[in-house]
């Protein structure tokens, strides 16, 4: 196993994806973006972030850690709805990115984000994307009607924008497999379990680098904004309270958008 990665204690199955990054963290934004080194700290924070954070947490993290390499972030990477879900059954969480500000709304409403915010660090859009090759000859959104294409569940934020892609074009799908989030669908696709998928163009970015994917732009749809906000324990831990103020710098705005995520 990577140095410095270990998974996590909560729900085995259901954090998939949750690791531990050894990582830092700074006490100012400033600091961050001047990439000057703080004296440190020396705890931990768990982070609860869409799945499409998955593939840019470790950059994330890595570029937090020059500021304080004694500092331990969490994450947890799922779909925004389970996220919220999870908090709401008592997950411990320090600070929470949605992939909408649906699923954030519903957050903010818990008892947990109590005298909570959010702030929007970064957004993203859905695309279609097909496997490998273009084994399905797709070129246009219509074309998924004779197509096994793979979608993300309707409460998730990819599957919500997916089905109002699809109303706009007046579209029906043809033969299709739901996944529960976005790294689940690209997962579909890079293996050519399907002809195609509906993922992020941050999804899209990182398949094109080993395969030849062809990507197709989606109309009536807006980029989705990625909300975080501290939970009540978040608020009085230093770690999440500086990873927080990490990815409102520079630095962080760099990260994000080399892989593909927009800026605010």
């Amino acid at each position: 196993m990577k140095q410095g990665i270990r998974r996590s204690l909560y729900g085995m199955v259901a954090l998939s994806a949750g690791v531990v990054l050894t990582a830092c963290s700074t006490t100012a934004s400033s600091t961050a973006s001047s990439g000057s080194a703080t004296s440190g700290l020396s705890s931990s924070a768990t982070i609860f972030a869409a799945a499409s954070l998955t593939n840019v947490a470790e950059d994330l993290a890595e570029a937090f850690k020059e500021y304080n390499p004694d500092a331990e972030l969490i994450f947890n990477f799922a779909g925004s709805s389970a996220l919220v879900r999870q908090i709401s059954e008592g997950a411990p969480s320090d600070l929470f990115i949605s992939a909408d500000t649906a699923n954030m709304d519903d957050a903010l409403a818990l008892p947990e984000f109590a005298d909570s915010r959010s702030e929007v660090i970064t957004t993203n859009k859905l695309v279609l994307v097909t496997a490998d090759g273009n084994p399905g000859e797709i070129s246009e959104l219509a074309d998924v009607s004779d197509s096994l294409v793979a979608i993300c569940a309707p409460e998730v934020p990819c599957g919500t924008i997916t089905h109002e892609a699809l109303d706009y074009a007046h579209i029906e799908l043809g033969t299709s497999t739901e996944e529960a989030n976005v790294a689940d669908v690209a997962t579909k696709i890079s293996t050519g379990a399907v002809d195609a998928g509906f993922v992020y163009q941050t999804d899209a970015q990182s398949l094109a680098q080993t395969q030849d994917n062809t990507v197709i732009e989606l109309e009536g749809i807006d980029a989705n904004d990625y909300p975080m906000a501290l939970t009540t324990s978040g608020n009085s831990n230093e770690v999440a309270q500086a990873f927080a103020d990490f990815l409102t710098s520079d630095r962080a705005k760099n990260i994000l958008a080399s892989y593909g995520f927009g800026t605010v």
